[in-house]
């Protein structure tokens, strides 16, 4: 039983370690102590499963445990910021990252770009928080614009599941259509970004009819 017991509990370490990313880091210079919680890059690159930031300034804060080990928990930048994921771009004045939940709050101007299964998206707005691992965005802002290929919304804030093709945008919305023309403005705008098929609540429109020069 003794040796079924220990067993499992190396099959337990062994998963704990194949779940665990590994942070790299690139940089000018790298302000480290062995066995500091905190580690500051400048003019440096970190790089974490398939997500990579650049900044002027990165510092990268850890908790220590009762055996003196360092868990690295945050990554916070700041200066011009970019940010790399498998399937988005993005720009801010600041982040901070949650190594461990893989979960990045942009502010200060943040403007990011999605590659959707129907287009690009872009989205600029105050705040941005996006997940890596579920491909899950919102955001607010005075205003938050989003644009489509020929579509332009805008509106105070969003939330995107990218893996639904589901976008949802609430507070004083506009819609404009520059290849139709259409005009609209909403409480709330839902859009299936796979075909660009859109409800509006509580909605005022202006449709152009008839031909002209």
């Amino acid at each position: 039983m003794r040796k079924l017991f220990i067993f499992w509990l190396l099959i337990l370490a062994l998963s704990v370690v194949a779940l665990t990313d590994t942070l790299h880091i690139i940089a000018g210079e790298v302000n480290y102590g062995i066995g500091s919680t905190q580690t500051t890059i400048t003019n440096g690159k970190v790089m974490i499963g398939n997500t990579t930031i650049i900044a002027t300034s990165i510092t990268i804060i850890g908790q220590k445990d009762l055996s003196g080990n360092v868990n690295w928990t945050t990554a916070q930048a700041t200066g011009r910021v970019f940010i790399y994921t498998g399937n988005a771009t993005a720009i801010a004045r600041s982040m901070v990252y949650n190594l461990n939940t893989n979960v990045g709050t942009l502010s200060g101007m943040a403007s990011m770009t999605i590659n959707a299964s129907g287009g690009q998206i872009s989205i600029q707005s105050s705040t941005l928080q996006f997940n890596t691992k579920t491909n899950f965005y919102t955001g607010q802002g005075s205003p938050t614009v989003i644009t489509k290929k020929d579509i332009y919304i805008q509106g105070k804030q969003f939330s995107y599941d990218s893996a639904k093709n589901y976008l949802d945008i609430t507070g004083n919305v506009y819609l404009y259509n520059s290849s139709t023309k259409e005009k609209a403005h909403a409480d709330e705008l839902v859009m299936d970004t796979s075909n660009n098929k859109i409800v509006l609540k509580k909605v005022q429109m202006e449709i152009m009819v008839g031909a002209g020069s």
